[in-house]
This record gives C-alpha cells, structure tokens and sequence, in this order.
C-alpha cells in the first residue's frame, strides 16, 4: 500500500517538475482524503495552487506539510511566495529567512526578501537585498530588472536604464520589460531608442493597444502627424473603447486646425470614458471653429460647471453670441468675463466690437481704450480707427491707423489707403503702396488723372519700373521734362502696339523737342516699314519740317516716296473704278477703243496741295502719271441728259485713285511744327496729331483698264441709247439706265 502510494507520489512530483497538471490535484485530493497528514501530498498541492494562483490554499497546504514535519520541510520560498501575493508581506519576509538558514546563499531568497520590502516601502532594505541576490550571482537578471523597477518608479530613469540593459544583456531572449526600457528611453528624451524598444516589446504584444497608443504619443510629440495617427489608429482598432487614444487623435486634428475631426474624436473620448474626460475646453473649440456655435456655448458651459471662474470660456461665449450677430448677449458675456478678470484686454476688445457692430460707436471706442490701457494692441487701434471712419471723422480714423503702420493689418491697410485718396493726401498714399503693393496699379491711375506726375514717376522707380501702362510713364516723363524716358517707355509701349500712329508721333514731338531731327525721319520711316494709314499725315508733316528747315531735301523726299509707296500698298484691293464723261460720238469711239481721258496732273491736285507741296514733289511726280476716277457711281439722274458713266475693270491692281477730299480737319493740312522759341504745351502739340483714314496720296505706274460697263440716265433719250447699242457692237460691255430709286436696269 505504501509503495503504491510513493509510486504514485513520484509520479506526480514528476509531474508538476514538468508543469503537467491534468489529473494531478484530482489525484492528490484523493490522497488526502485518505492521509490528511501527508507530508508529500500537502507539499506538491501547496506548489500546485502557487502555480494556478490560489495562494490561500497553497498556505493552508504549505503550513500543514510544515506542521507535519519540519524538518524536512524547504519549500520557505513558495511559501513566502504565496504570503506576499494575499498582502502578508511579514510573513512572506520571515519565510525567505527561513529559507536563508537553509541556503545563506540563495539569490532567490534574496531577491523575494527584496520585492517584499519593497512592497513594505522599506527601499533600502530592498535595495540591499537585490544587490546581494547580484553579489552571489553576478548574472542574475531578475535581480537587475527589480533594481530597474525600484528606479524607474523613482524617476530615476538613468540608473533604470542601466540596470535593464544589465538584465538584457544577461539573456536578450528572456528579456521582456522592453515596455518599460521603452518608457526609460522615452523620459530622458531618447526618442529613437525608445521607439525601438517599445516596437520590440509589441513584437511579441501585438494587442497591447496602451503601448501602441505611447508610440502614437512620441511620434505626435516628435511632429510626425502622420505616423501618431497610424499608432492611435492602431490602438482604437484593438481596443475600440480606448479613450485615450481618440482623445490623442482630437488633439493631433486640433493642433493642425481641423476641427472637424478634431470635435468628432474628442466626441468619442467623451462617450467612452466620460468621468475622466477633461477636455471640454478644446472641444468647444473645435466646435467654435467649425462655426457651431450653439455646440461651443453648450461645451463652454461645462467647462464653466467645473470651473465658474474660467473668464476665458464666457468671453468664448460671447464670441459664439457675436459670430451669431446676438449682439446683446454677447455682450453679457463679455462682461462677465472682465467682472472676473478685469485685466483680459481681449474681453473689452470683443466688447467693443459687439457695440461697434451695434453702431453704438462712442462705447465701442471707451472699450477700444480701457483694452489698450492694458494691452497696447494693433486689434484696438484698428477698431477705433473704424469707429471713427464710420462716424465720418477720416482725419482721426487715419490718426488711430497710423499707430502702427509698420505691422499694419492688409484689412487696415486697404481703409487707410481709400482715406488718404479721399483726402487727397498722395504722399501718405504712398506709404501705403509701399506696405502693400496691390495698391500700386490703382494710385498710378488716381495720381495721373491728378496730374501728379512727379509722383508718379517716384512710385514707380521705388517700384522697381513695375510697368502699370507704358504710355501713362512715358507720359509722367515727358511731363516732368524727361524726354529721353519718355522716349524709352513709348518705344517700349510699341513693342506690342508696332501699328498704332499716335505713339510714333509722340516720340517724333520728343524728338523735335530734343532737337534731333534726324531721328524724326527714323521714327516715321520705321513707322512706314508695317504701316500705311497715317502715310498723307506724315508727308505733309515732313514737308512742314522741310519748310521749316528742320529735315533736308533728301529726307524729305525719302519719306515723301515711301508715302506714296505705303498708299499704293493699302489701295490695292480697289477693282472698279468709274469715271464720267459728256456724251458724243467721240465719246462712244473712245469707250470702244478702251481709251482713257487724263486731266492734268496740277488740276487733280491743286485742291489737296499747295503750289510749294507740288514743286516740292516735283522729282517723284515726273515718274508718275496721276489719274483721278470715282470709286462709287454717283447719283448719276442728277446728271445732265448728255453725260454717261464708264465702270472700268482693273486688268492690273497696280494702281490707285486720288479722289477729293475737303476734310480740313486732317490733320496735316494743318499740322506745323512749332518753332523752338514758342511756348511749348505737351497738350496743344498733341492735339494736331490724329488718326486719319480719308485721305490717300494716290498714283499709277501701269495702267491696264477694261470697259465693263456704261450707265445712262432715266431720262436719256431712247433714240440715242439705240444708236449707242449700234456704234458699241460689243457683248462684253453691259448698257444699263438708272431708275428713279437709284437701282437700275440693263437694256
């Protein structure tokens, strides 16, 4: 029976060594029922329930093998064990003594004594005694990790370090306080080392969502938003009621203002832990920032609850109030907010402007004032500045903005400016553009319209030529006597405008003003070389300067030539022409022979020049043979019964029509140039310089013309048109006579 009872206890001893629990406390439950007093079967249950954590049974078994015999008895240290774990940590202590008596030398016992005083708040005892269990057994790791602990929960977190790399280094495989070598590393500042640590430690704690949340921690605090909010994403997704983590992430959003989010998350910390949530203050923030302004008075409120004197949440009230325009309550509220702090110069600032929004001007500018006697704020300048501006008094709105003009506001800027320009007072409006530029474009057209050309130019050379329109500088030089940039800025405003007259006219007056006649000639030949619709005006300005000894013969006629040339060029898309004759046989011989009547070349022109233009022109009118036709077919039933009509057909475009003009407002015909000595106005002189499109210096050099067509009046006679069919002969020349209403009919 005994040796049955032995061999069954053997088997069991073997089986705990080997942590085999199945069927083992069935098996000792039945050995004690039988033998109660068994030494061996109370030892192994005692170890048993150390092992499933039932430590009150494990002292009742422990201390009844004791009893039983004592001195075969060693287990001290489970048993001081199991007293340590239910709080009896004076007995836990003498039991590791007892052990000691047996072993002096066991750094078990040692390092059980020190986690027993430790927990008896007795640290230097503990202390001693873990570095006695080091002393025996230098390689003792639990000992390091302990003095580690001790450390850590001292702050002491350099010397922690120390003593965890000790214990890892003892056995990096068994090591597994990562979390809190983590947590060291993160106290001193050692970011990097830290992370490490603490991603190490979730290596083999994946779902621990509290150290997922600390990475989330470093990396905010470190900035990089992104990988905080993937570690506090991580511990939401394992602990999907885990407060701390969305309240982290509503604060992440708030920093980077998206207060969207940043209310949604604090939201949810609140839900899921709503005695400890705190952050009341920032959510209503978030939800003032989003403009829900109810949200934020309901949120502000509960800060309040906690704290009645939080002056900084009724002024937000009061915010939320004016943003909804309840300016009477808002009000209120910030007075309730200076009645608890009367030194928060943004309470009185907001008050005034809830009375300022009020129009109740005069209170808004005595808060405006009590908030600068506190706080020389920019804010409470601008505000009477506004007050002031609405009441009308310009002058001492512009006063108050000027407090400040170095950090002037662009809101503020922009009312000062339109101030100054309302005054009238330019200088200061140019202070103005020089705190902003886009002002720049708009006080250049103001100052022109002045006449302020000085000031102009100063703007626009502190501006770095920033070109606002080229011919308004070139102007503003010319103006101020600078006819060389004037020059320089019309030439550039030709750049992109090459066919438009006017400018090169402009810079031909600078240059006759500079005296430099020479390039008069240039600038109108290099108008000539594109252009040809100003070429009359410049011939007969070029014959004025010739007149009046200013340009030389040849240049005269070099530009005269190219005038007549560029008129050529723009009247060649003429294709018919007319021209009348008196009605007679020889008439009718000369149609049929396509015979053409020339006048004299001085009757043609005589009405368009003067016998000095002609004798001038005389060298490039010997090379040409000048005709005059009609463009158009007159009124021809006003003419006599004997006067027809001839429409020719242009066999050869070379060719172009001078017909009359008695225009006297081209400009040429009273263009002059103005001798050096007369008093010389800008204005004036521009004045006889204009577009003109009626008058074209017209000539031939090849004439090739055929009879199309020949128009009769309504009252010829019908004998006459019958002899005409007859001389005429010829199907390609049409017979037509005009009816009354102009329209006509061919016969």
């Amino acid at each position: 029976m005994q040796n049955s009872m032995d061999n069954i206890l053997n088997h069991i001893s073997y089986n705990i060594k080997n942590e085999d629990y199945e069927g083992t406390l069935e098996a000792l439950d039945n050995i004690l029922k039988k033998v109660p007093k068994n030494y061996r079967a109370n030892l192994y249950k005692g170890q048993l329930c150390v092992e499933i954590k039932k430590f009150d049974d494990a002292i009742k078994y422990f201390e009844e093998a004791k009893r039983v015999d004592i001195n075969t008895f060693k287990s001290y240290n489970l048993l001081g064990i199991s007293y340590h774990a239910i709080g009896n940590y004076d007995k836990a202590i003498e039991c590791f003594y007892e052990t000691l008596k047996i072993i002096p030398k066991s750094y078990t016992a040692y390092n059980l004594l020190g986690i027993s005083y430790y927990k008896k708040n007795e640290h230097d005892k503990a202390i001693e005694c873990f570095n006695k269990a080091i002393e025996i057994n230098p390689k003792y790791d639990k000992a390091y990790n302990n003095l580690a602990l001790y450390h850590y929960r001292s702050k002491n977190y350099e010397a922690a370090i120390n003593f965890f790399e000790n214990s890892k280094s003892m056995d990096e495989m068994l090591f597994k306080a990562y979390d809190m070598l983590g947590m060291c590393y993160y106290n001193i500042g050692n970011y990097d080392k830290a992370i490490e640590c603490l991603n190490r430690y979730l290596q083999s704690n994946s779902r621990s969502y509290k150290i997922s949340n600390t990475l989330g921690a470093i990396y905010s605090y470190l900035k990089n938003y992104d990988k905080a909010i993937e570690y506090f994403n991580k511990a939401i997704e394992i602990n999907p009621k885990y407060a701390n983590a969305y309240n982290n992430l509503a604060l992440i959003f708030f920093k980077q203002k998206n207060f969207d989010k940043a209310a949604l998350y604090f939201d949810k910390a609140r839900k899921f832990d709503l005695d400890s949530f705190t952050d009341y203050y920032k959510l209503a923030i978030s939800y003032y920032s989003k403009k829900y302004y109810y949200e934020a008075i309901e949120y502000f409120k509960k800060v309040i609850e906690r704290n009645s004197n939080s002056y900084k949440a009724y002024n937000f009230i009061g915010l939320c109030y004016l943003s909804n325009e309840e300016y009477d309550k808002s009000i209120e509220y910030f007075k309730k907010a200076i009645e608890i702090n009367d030194m928060y110069y943004k309470a009185y600032n907001n008050l005034a402007n809830a009375y300022l929004n009020l129009k109740d001007y005069d209170e808004a500018i005595k808060y405006f004032k009590s908030s600068i006697d506190i706080n020389d704020s920019d804010e409470a300048y601008y505000g009477i500045a506004i007050c002031y501006y609405s009441k009308g008094e310009k002058e001492t709105s512009a006063y108050y903005l000027n407090k400040n003009i170095d950090n002037i506001n662009e809101n503020y800027i922009d009312m000062l400016f339109n101030i100054y320009i309302d005054l009238e007072d330019y200088d200061k409006a140019i202070v103005c553009v020089r705190k902003n530029n886009k002002y720049y474009d708009k006080l250049i057209n103001i100052l022109y319209d002045k006449k302020e050309y000085s000031k102009i130019i100063t703007l626009f050379e502190e501006n770095n030529n920033n070109l606002v329109n080229n011919e308004i500088i070139a102007n503003s030089y010319f103006y101020t006597k600078n006819y060389d940039k004037a020059i320089e800025y019309y030439k550039k405003f030709l750049e992109t405008n090459k066919d438009n007259f006017i400018y090169y006219n402009n810079i031909a007056i600078l240059f006759f003003l500079k005296n430099d006649y020479p390039s008069i000639v240039e600038t109108y030949l290099k108008y000539l070389e594109n252009n040809s619709l100003a070429s009359y005006s410049i011939f007969l300005l070029s014959y004025s300067l010739l007149a009046n000894k200013k340009i030389s013969y040849n240049d005269f006629l070099k530009l005269a030539d190219k005038c007549l040339e560029k008129s050529i060029t723009y009247t060649n898309y003429t294709k018919t022409i007319y021209q009348t004759f008196k009605y007679d046989t020889n008439t009718l011989k000369t149609i049929f022979e396509n015979r053409i009547q020339f006048e004299d070349i001085n009757t043609i022109l005589k009405d368009n020049f003067t016998e000095n233009h002609l004798r001038a022109l005389k060298p490039i009118l010997e090379k040409t043979n000048i005709i005059s036709f009609y463009k158009n077919i007159d009124d021809i039933n006003n003419w006599n019964t004997d006067t027809i009509c001839v429409e020719y057909e242009l066999l050869n475009p070379n060719i172009c029509i001078a017909h009359k003009n008695d225009n006297i407002n081209i400009y040429g015909k009273k263009a002059k140039f103005l001798s050096s000595n007369e008093n010389i106005e800008y204005g004036n002189l521009l004045s006889i310089f204009y577009k003109d499109r009626d008058k074209i210096i017209s000539y031939k050099k090849e004439l090739q013309l055929k009879v199309k067509a020949v128009y009769l009046s309504y009252s010829f006679d019908d004998s006459d048109i019958n002899l005409m069919k007859c001389i005429l002969k010829n199907e390609n020349i049409k017979l037509y006579k005009m009816n009354n209403d102009n329209s006509y009919n061919e016969i």
